[in-house]
């Protein structure tokens, strides 16, 4: 078992380090779903994995015991994890799952509060609505529902060409369910705090993934750059929602991305990506084989456990 633990905790960190990395060589739709996925499958399978570790342990308690049909004593000798080590990982399972709670209730309570707002605002067709304000800006809320926001004070600042840029790429943010995919890496980075970076880098990825949709709908790969750089100038400050918008992530980097060449298909950082996927699951898997080997040896036969728990 501590052979399988290493290596998840080495997949961990490698997915850490260098998943974000690679995902900057790949097409930004694909980085977002590699990223995404990832950090869902390592968040998902290192809580389940630390709770197996705890399993032996928490299965000594006399409530829990009197629910199974193992012996508490067999445990306790078959247990390969030390009882300090399991108290730990018990208590890091609890603080997972109470992380991943609140960042899910404040999020749905954050898009249900946008949901209202934009319920009552008239729309100009299907998706679009145009807020009469001065204050320069522009966001797209999730669906279901999903609307494309923009103020007049933004719109009269931009030229014709510019606001067809900016709207393909708002409306791309809409298509792709982009602020669901945030939302996904979001709460596994809550479930396990390694996972920020990669959260950040899916942040970046959906920026560049609507950047690229907007290029190739307008046909104009520098005046969506100029169209980003000019949003981002205007915008100086604006209030914190679970929305996409124009001037989110890297700005200048995706200024960069969009005056060179579009991105190209890459399979190698792709295979990097599933290999350590891959090792997780493996190590989770001959983890989950070794907690089920010492409750099998742990458990008592029919006939002694219906006496010891008052059976006739």
């Amino acid at each position: 078992m501590t052979t399988a633990v290493l290596l998840a905790v080495v997949a961990w960190i490698a997915f850490v380090v260098i998943a974000p990395r690679l995902s900057r060589r790949l097409p930004p739709a694909a980085a977002t779903v590699g990223l995404t996925a990832g950090s869902v499958v390592i968040a998902g399978s290192g809580v389940v994995m630390i709770a197996m570790l705890a399993a032996p342990w928490i299965a000594q308690l006399p409530e829990i015991s009197e629910l199974g049909p193992w012996s508490a004593t067999k445990l306790r000798s078959g247990s390969p994890v030390p009882l300090a080590a399991a108290v730990t990982f018990a208590a890091l399972v609890g603080v997972a799952v109470v992380r991943l709670a609140v960042t899910g209730w404040r999020r749905a309570r954050a898009m249900a509060a946008v949901r209202r707002y934009c319920r009552h605002l008239p729309a100009t067709d299907a998706s679009l609505v145009v807020v009469d304000s001065q204050r320069p800006d522009a966001f797209a809320t999730p669906l279901p529902s999903g609307r494309i926001v923009v103020t007049t004070g933004l719109l009269r600042a931009l030229s014709a060409a510019e606001r067809r840029a900016l709207l393909a790429h708002e409306r791309a943010h809409l298509e792709h369910h982009h602020a669901w995919w945030v939302l996904a890496a979001d709460l596994a980075a809550s479930a396990n705090p390694l996972l920020r970076p990669s959260a950040r880098a899916v942040r970046r990825a959906v920026e560049r993934w609507a950047d690229e949709e907007a290029a190739a709908a307008v046909g104009d790969r520098a005046l969506v750059a100029r169209t980003i750089a000019r949003v981002a100038l205007l915008i100086t400050s604006r209030e914190r929602v679970p929305a996409m918008a124009a001037s989110g992530g890297d700005v200048p980097d995706r200024v960069r991305a969009l005056l060179a060449a579009p991105p190209r298909r890459r399979l190698l950082p792709v295979l990097g990506m599933v290999a350590m996927l891959m090792l997780t699951l493996t190590a989770g898997i001959r983890v989950d084989h070794r907690t089920d080997t010492v409750f099998d040896r742990a458990t008592v036969p029919e006939a002694g456990y219906g006496l010891r728990h008052g059976h006739r």
